[in-house]
């Protein structure tokens, strides 16, 4: 889904990626591995939203698909962060943590968005189903 640059979406763009940055904030500061959960909830949020509107019609108003996925998750996963501290590794002489780092966050990360892809699919032909039992 392409977004339309208007107001409202700008705005539930921004409240989503206040929110995804101050969860990713808490992640960080209360968890030892906060930026590797906060990067996988991302992947698995963001598996779950594309596969419930990917099983079938488009079900996200706009301004939702922007709140959600670019505002909330854009903030709340931060591969960026990874890259800091991966090359901060990589240059003091820690170059197998450094690839352990990416390969832990990449292998996660791919993990958590198939897991959601299935669970959104799920979800999405759950209540597809529901909805044409009702009909009927």
């Amino acid at each position: 889904m392409t977004l339309e640059l208007t107001a409202g979406v700008v705005a539930a763009v921004a409240v989503g990626g206040a929110a995804g940055a101050v969860i990713r904030f808490v992640l960080d500061r209360c968890l030892r591995a906060g930026i590797l959960y906060a990067n996988t909830l991302g992947c698995l949020l963001l598996g779950v939203l594309i596969g419930a509107g990917g099983a079938g019609e488009a079900i996200w108003q706009p301004w939702a698909a922007g709140l959600l996925t670019m505002g909330l998750v854009g903030a709340l996963s931060t591969f960026a962060t990874v890259a800091l501290r991966a090359a901060q590794l990589w240059l003091g002489g820690s170059r197998w943590k450094a690839v352990g780092l990416w390969s832990v966050h990449a292998g996660c990360g791919i993990a958590a968005a198939a897991a959601g892809l299935a669970l959104g699919w799920s979800l999405a032909g759950n209540v597809a189903g529901a909805v044409v039992v009702d009909i009927f």
